[in-house]
């Protein structure tokens, strides 16, 4: 992912030529698009997501602070083209994540903006919470999986009030031995839901696969007398 040193370092850069980032790591060469990233546009954006997002979750609705949107990282989601002559990009599609702080609490919220090709600012939506490692088709794909398992383990599974809360690494990519072989870059992650005002929080396992050059992915074995369901 591209860190946010990189972005202050290209928030100096002033060249204005055309641009082309096909993948993130391209941003280290593209200062102009890696500038509008982390622009006042782009970071009002960000704070009005962050706090459609809290509203949605009740998180600190007496808070009277001032709240601060600190970036963490862009993924390059599609090409990004980015003409000299227009003001924003025209094409391509990337997630910026960051960091949401209010009255010394803070969650981490993900952004997806969408270019437009009449050369007007981004479409932007919001995605699930958190950090997690997997690429959005890949949570597309885990997704009802995870959300089957939540129901399973809150006992809610009439609930039709459910959000994604969060998702993060709870162990990075290692080698894991089974069935006498090596699986290489198994990584896990928490993902939590919240059905019907309860927190649930379902473990899953990504397992990357060489010969298709995909990633498995299946949720941790769960026992009948385990109730992770909490207020």
């Amino acid at each position: 992912m591209f860190a946010r040193t990189a972005a202050v370092l290209a928030l100096a850069a002033t060249a204005a030529q055309a641009e082309t980032v096909n993948v993130t790591n391209d941003l280290l060469q593209s200062p102009k698009t890696a500038a509008y990233m982390y622009s006042r546009p782009m970071m009002e954006n960000m704070y009005r997501l962050g706090v459609a997002q809290d509203r949605k979750f009740g998180l600190q609705p007496e808070c009277k602070t001032q709240y601060q949107v600190k970036p963490v990282s862009i993924s390059v989601l599609a090409p990004i083209d980015f003409p000299d002559d227009k003001p924003h990009p025209t094409k391509g599609a990337w997630n910026s994540r960051y960091q949401f702080e209010r009255c010394g609490e803070s969650k981490v919220y993900n952004a997806i903006h969408l270019a437009a090709d009449n050369g007007q600012p981004p479409a932007v939506r919001p995605f699930y919470p958190g950090t997690s490692n997997a690429n959005l088709v890949l949570i597309k794909d885990a997704l009802p999986a995870a959300l089957m398992g939540a129901m399973i383990r809150s006992g809610l599974k009439d609930c039709k009030e459910i959000d994604v809360f969060d998702m993060k690494v709870s162990a990075p990519p290692h080698d894991v031995s089974e069935g006498g072989k090596t699986l290489k870059g198994v990584w896990t992650e928490d993902w939590t839901f919240r059905l019907c005002g309860q927190l649930v929080e379902v473990p899953m396992i990504f397992t990357p696969n060489p010969a298709t050059g995909g990633t498995n992915f299946s949720t941790a074995p769960f026992t009948m007398n385990e109730n992770k369901a909490k207020p």
